[in-house]
């Protein structure tokens, strides 16, 4: 009975053994988020549209939000379920099945993003582009917030990729520019759905002449195409061009960074001039962003980044010209500082100096060439 006894105690001890250690899921804070969230918009989905069938019958669009948002809440559970049981939990933490499912995660809360606050749906925002039902509007968004914190969660821990840091690492302004991209996309898409939720109705009725809500759209969609298309710019020629030292020995790399600062501060000046106009034009009474909407948010976000960004041009330019001036009163004062027989022939570094005192004129010059030949900002922009 004995050694019965010891056979079976050996074989639970090498079940336990073979059985991998369950691992706490950095993301599981977030898949729960993403499970309230989720929660959150599908009993409000269900609500909004059972409302929309009193004045018409559901149609596809209805389905699909309904459809999008029903399959993250599916999808947010099961994962939970794996997180939690033990024998599960080595399948999903950490492989690419997780990355699987957080992308298919992803794709499905945009989908229910775009159908539940478009404009044409009546879902969430009404037919001007006002929030109608806030717990829809605002959990949707919080859900797509929780699928990107996943995301960035998985590639920091598991694939060694720190965006957070990679966008710190090249300059507060570079993160603002960044985030300029996403929120010109929202003032650009949310103003033509304003458009074709009204102004395509109003053309199919037979107003020859624009009104004054399709204007201020038409403005929303150029103004928001244009910040969308000079933050890309910007991005881009930074990532690829700038460089993170500058250098004075001829290589053009201080005249390159030069240029790409001028070329960012004459973008920042542009599009601070045109969002200055959109704020008002856009989300003004009557106006397609008036309503708290995706459009009034995403233009005043994307109007307060310009503020920052000109800010911070306007900050470095001023920098670069105190360092300027701080260089040229450090050679003006060791010029005066030299004997009145010696002024005539600068000191040469080439050359031994004759006494202590024409040793120290000769650091002092090194050190305010070397002042002046430094560098500010996050180009590296030489002064």
């Amino acid at each position: 009975m004995k050694g019965i006894k010891s056979i079976f105690q050996k074989k639970e001890g090498n079940k336990q053994q073979e059985a991998p250690p369950m691992r706490k899921s950095p993301r599981q804070i977030w898949w729960a988020g993403l499970f309230l969230c989720s929660l959150i918009a599908m009993g409000s989905t269900f609500e909004a549209v059972k409302l929309q069938r009193y004045y018409a019958p559901a149609n596809g669009t209805h389905r699909w939000a309904v459809g999008c948002i029903t399959t993250v809440f599916l999808l947010s559970v099961i994962a939970l379920a794996l997180l939690m049981i033990p024998k599960t939990n080595h399948l999903l933490v950490g492989t690419k099945i997780e990355l699987g499912l957080i992308f298919i995660v992803a794709g499905f809360t945009c989908a229910a993003v775009g159908s539940a606050t478009n404009p044409s749906n009546g879902i969430a925002v009404n037919a001007s582009g006002g929030v109608s039902f806030g717990n829809l509007y605002y959990s949707t968004w919080a859900s797509f917030a929780c699928t990107v914190a996943m995301l960035f969660s998985y590639m920091k821990t598991e694939r060694g990729l720190d965006v957070s840091n990679e966008l710190k690492a090249r300059g507060r302004r570079f993160r603002l520019w960044v985030i300029l991209i996403i929120s010109a996309v929202i003032v650009m898409g949310s103003a033509a759905s304003c458009y074709d939720a009204k102004c395509d109705a109003l053309d199919q009725e037979g107003f020859a002449e624009p009104l004054k809500y399709c204007r201020r759209a038409a403005f929303g969609v150029s103004i928001g195409c244009i910040g969308t298309i000079f933050s890309i710019v910007i991005v881009a020629i930074r990532v690829t061009c700038a460089k993170n030292i500058d250098d004075n020995t001829g290589s053009g790399k201080g005249s390159a960074n030069k240029r790409i600062f001028g070329l960012e501060c004459i973008i920042a000046c542009i599009l601070l001039i045109l969002y200055c106009f959109g704020v008002g034009y856009i989300t003004s009474e009557k106006s397609p962003g008036a309503p708290l909407g995706n459009l009034y948010y995403s233009t005043w976000i994307s109007f307060g980044l310009i503020v920052f960004i000109a800010s911070s041009c306007y900050n470095e330019i001023q920098a670069a010209k105190k360092m300027m001036k701080n260089a040229h009163d450090a050679n003006t004062s060791d010029m005066s500082s030299w004997p009145q027989h010696e002024q005539t022939v600068p000191p040469n570094i080439n050359n031994h100096p004759v006494t202590n005192g024409a040793r120290s004129i000769t650091t002092s010059a090194i050190s305010a060439t070397t002042l002046g030949s430094g560098s500010v900002g996050e180009v590296q922009v030489g002064v």
